[in-house]
Order: C-alpha cells, then structure tokens, then sequence
C-alpha cells in the first residue's frame, strides 16, 4: 500500500505541475499588458527641463560666489607678497582662514545643489509613475512594464508617446 500511495502522489503532483504551467500562459494572454520607456519619458518631460535650467542657475549663482571668494583670497596673496616678514605671517593667517572659508563654502554648496537636485527629480519621478498609474487605471491595464528590461515586445505595447504626452499636458 506504501508504494500505491507514493505513485498516486506523484502522479498528483506532475498533472497539478502541469496544470500550473499550461494555465500561467493561458491567463496572462487575457490580461491587458503595456510597456513605457521611462527613461524617454523623463527625458522628454517639460518638468524635467525646467527643474535642470533651475538647478543650472543655482550653480551659476554658486560659481559666482565661489570666484569672488578666489578673488579675495588671490588679493590678500599679492598684499602679503608687498609686506614685511611678520606681517606676511599675519596676513597668511588671513589667507588661511580665506581658504577653510572657501572649503567649507565648497563642500556646503555641494551637498545643497545634491539635495534639491535630489528634491527636484524625485517629484519628477513621483509625476511620471502618478501618470503611469492613472493612465493603467483609465486604460485596463493589467500591467505596465519599464521597456528597459523587456528583451522583445509586440509593436502596439509601447504607450510612452502617451505618458509623454499626459505629462507635459499638466
């Protein structure tokens, strides 16, 4: 009877392995499937451009910034090439404290323009998959998949043109 019983189980479980795996296909070709090129849609987002040219001009204004404090420190350099041996010590006191001055400045300003720059692309990020989700919502959807990791797809299963174009609707 042991050996009845281990032939039954496994023939139970080969057509329960084979149902699984001819239903898996049958099922999915059912379901609604769309892919979007997520990195074309950041990058054709109007969004996404603005947020760029707003980050340029806070670098600008950082660069402008950093240059006048380089111009102060060049300037006390050239002075203190005119004085007297203890007063060039002074002065290079001075240009040393410039110079921890202008590191600090570098380094703060680095992690500023990271943080906003972060800031800025995570709402950029945040509207494309909202657009995404409401376009899957609105349109049926079953699933919609970034075709950066879709190795083949059917032509009629890209829907970026119309994520780009919802976005910059907004």
């Amino acid at each position: 009877m042991s050996g009845s019983w281990k032939r039954f189980f496994s023939i139970a479980v080969m057509f329960f392995a084979a149902f699984c795996f001819l239903a898996s296909p049958a099922y999915c070709l059912g379901g609604k499937i769309g892919c979007v090129d997520s990195r074309r849609a950041f990058q054709e987002y109007e969004r996404k451009k603005s947020v760029e040219a707003e980050l340029n001009g806070l670098s600008k204004g950082y660069q402008q910034q950093r240059a006048k404090k380089i111009e102060a420190i060049t300037k006390l350099r050239d002075e203190a090439e005119l004085l007297s041996e203890e007063a060039r010590a002074e002065k290079q006191k001075e240009i040393n404290a410039r110079v921890a001055e202008l590191q600090e400045f570098d380094r703060k300003t680095r992690q500023e323009l990271l943080a906003k720059q972060n800031e800025m692309l995570r709402v950029v990020i945040d509207d494309i998959q909202k657009v995404i989700d409401e376009m899957g919502k609105k349109g049926g959807y079953d699933y919609i998949l970034d075709s950066q990791s879709i190795r083949y797809a059917k032509e009629g299963f890209d829907i970026t043109d119309e994520v780009i174009k919802q976005l910059n609707k907004k």
